[in-house]
């Protein structure tokens, strides 16, 4: 990685139009974090599809629109026996930018015969001997508890989700590194773990924001309910009393003789409890 063209690409991001894609600001950030100090790389588009997260055909437009803004130039390259390999990209950074100035771009034809070409065809992203097939590109690494995402990844996976504010803090970090250090066998690169850690944030902040609200919602009820007062009245029942010394027999045969005195016409009877009498 160029130091060089990391922080060109972070000040050249800053200033970029509104309506700029966030791929292809991840696919600038991408291609400046494989860049050499000639602002050169050389990674497939399958490998930049895998990292930005999304299909070949989107990257494909993203790098389109980075060359229409002048930001970025593609170099066909041919391997041996003219075979097609990965793209070279320069990033089209001023010459006060640049540690050293970079050579002129290699047209194909002399692609295909310069040896420095023939060599960046047998080697990875970051011009490391290829791995062998099947072994996943990029080194897997299981997570530890001392673990901590670099900063330009992080950077790099808050623009793809769209969401430059997301941060994290030690406590979120701990409990992602505990969770998955117990996992010795789930290995990923260090820019996946990264992904993941960012959607564990972004997961964390969403339950957070959801039980904040149901909070408030039992606070504004609680408060109206205060406010107002009870909205339910105790109500009791304004028949007569039944006298303790009364069966249920007796009170039902009393009330069904007040109501016949009542449709009669007649007064109703005074109440004889224990203890009175009448004349």
């Amino acid at each position: 990685m160029s130091l060089e063209a990391m922080v060109w690409t972070r000040r050249t991001i800053r200033k970029m139009p509104d309506n700029v894609r966030a791929t292809s600001r991840l696919a600038l950030m991408l291609i400046a974090d494989y860049a050499n100090e000639q602002a050169e790389c050389w990674p497939s588009l399958k490998r930049l599809a895998a990292e930005m997260g999304c299909s070949e055909s989107t990257v494909r437009r993203s790098l389109a629109e980075l060359v229409k803004m002048k930001l970025l130039e593609v170099m066909p390259r041919t391997a041996e026996y003219g075979r097609q390999t990965s793209n070279a990209y320069r990033l089209m950074m001023p010459p006060e930018a640049q540690a050293e100035q970079a050579p002129a771009p290699a047209s194909p034809a002399a692609s295909a015969e310069h040896p420095i070409f023939a060599n960046a065809a047998q080697q990875d992203d970051r011009g490391q001997p290829a791995a062998a097939q099947g072994t996943g590109g990029a080194r897997q690494i299981a997570m530890t508890l001392d673990w901590e995402p670099e900063a330009t990844h992080w950077e790099a996976e808050t623009l793809r989700r769209g969401d430059s504010s997301l941060t994290w803090d030690r406590g979120e970090l701990a409990d992602f590194t505990a969770h998955f250090a117990d996992k010795p066998n789930q290995t990923n690169s260090s820019r996946a773990w990264c992904a993941k850690f960012a959607r564990w944030v972004s997961d964390n902040r969403k339950r957070q924001a959801a039980q904040q609200a149901r909070a408030d919602q039992n606070n504004a009820k609680n408060n109206a309910r205060t406010a107002g007062g009870s909205t339910h009245a105790s109500h009791r029942s304004t028949g007569p009393v039944r006298n303790a010394s009364m069966s249920a027999a007796e009170g039902r045969a009393y009330l069904e003789q007040q109501r016949r005195q009542a449709q009669a016409g007649d007064a109703p009877g005074g109440d004889i409890l224990d203890g009175e009498w009448s004349s």
